[in-house]
């Protein structure tokens, strides 16, 4: 039986933009989760936040500092 095939994931068009503004949380220790309506917070070690939103059906994320 043979392994099922794997995407390289650099190679799908448009994804590796937006997959850069997650870097510098990449391999970082989470240290907090704060729940409020229709947002997550994710607080990472060296003072790093990620913002993650449900705005009209779809998530928007923003990484501070970028």
């Amino acid at each position: 039986m043979r392994p099922p095939q794997t995407q390289d994931r650099n190679k799908l068009p448009g994804e590796a933009g937006q997959m850069a503004k997650f870097s510098g949380i990449v391999e970082r220790r989470l240290l907090t989760v704060t729940e409020k309506e229709n947002e997550l917070t994710l607080v990472f070690e060296d003072n790093r936040f990620l913002f993650v939103s449900l705005k009209d059906g779809k998530l928007h994320s923003e990484s501070v500092p970028e």
